[in-house]
């Protein structure tokens, strides 16, 4: 089968998705860089080069299933149009999107910032969690370029991205997942980190460590005090009070 080097090579939305094309291979990575999908593809390789639309072909289109093998996201189209890849994604909550993709030189890892310089030093140590009443919390350590929290954890890298410089981020040393544990993300603020949880299908409230002799001190942000909420699939999951089931 003939395939065009027009299509051949990095292809990125900005934010949500990026695609690599190799001639019949096609690699799909979500915002964390995790490979999301990996598939052949095919395509009329004679009328995409001529600048006409052109639909690509998936041997298989789900990016995402549920924890019981239901489709959750998915592709529903992708075609070459005017030098740009159109995507209709698909998601079951929220229904569908269309994404524009742009042709880029360099990987998808090319917007990652790595700041290890910059904050592993003071990173060290033992953050003491904040709990919303008088129970002792879970301390999270942070040892050379290791994180630890409870019986999870693993070596990690400082990160921002350069679509956003500022925020600053924990992540796995891989680059290619976000989370550690439980947790899907570890942000870094000035004298705290605050993390997200997922349980299941419920996105529970912030969790904010901070040094010892900066638990009383610190302003705790909002995120911490909201109860969980139950995001999209277990819906046999009742909505949930966070002090009396979680703190007992």
């Amino acid at each position: 089968m003939k395939y065009s080097d027009k299509l051949n090579g990095y292809w990125e939305e900005g934010y949500h998705y990026y695609l690599e094309f190799r001639n019949e291979k096609l690699t799909v990575r979500g915002y964390n860089r995790a490979v999301s999908l990996k598939t052949k593809v095919s395509y009329d390789a004679d009328k995409l080069e001529a600048g006409e639309r052109t639909v690509i072909k998936l041997k298989d289109n789900v990016l995402s299933r549920t924890y019981d093998g239901k489709m959750m996201t998915e592709i529903k189209e992708l075609a070459y149009e005017n030098g740009e890849l159109k995507m209709l994604y698909y998601y079951t909550i929220m229904g569908e999107t269309l994404y524009t993709l742009k042709k880029q030189d360099g990987g998808p890892f090319r917007h990652i910032i790595i700041r290890d310089d910059e904050f592993m030093e003071k990173l060290q140590g033992i953050w003491e969690e904040w709990t919303l009443d008088d129970r002792k919390g879970n301390p999270l350590i942070i040892k050379g370029n290791n994180v630890s929290w409870m019986r999870g954890g693993g070596k990690f890298h400082v990160v921002s991205y350069t679509y956003n410089k500022k925020e600053v981020y924990i992540v796995p040393e891989s680059l290619t997942e976000s989370n550690f544990n439980a947790f899907t993300s570890i942000q870094v603020l000035p004298d705290m980190l605050t993390t997200r949880m997922m349980v299941c299908d419920m996105s529970m409230p912030l969790t904010v460590f901070a040094r010892k002799d900066m638990l009383d001190k610190i302003d705790i942000p909002a995120g911490a005090m909201e109860k969980p909420r139950n995001t999209m699939i277990c819906e046999d999951i009742p909505a949930i009070d966070f002090k009396k089931e979680f703190l007992k």
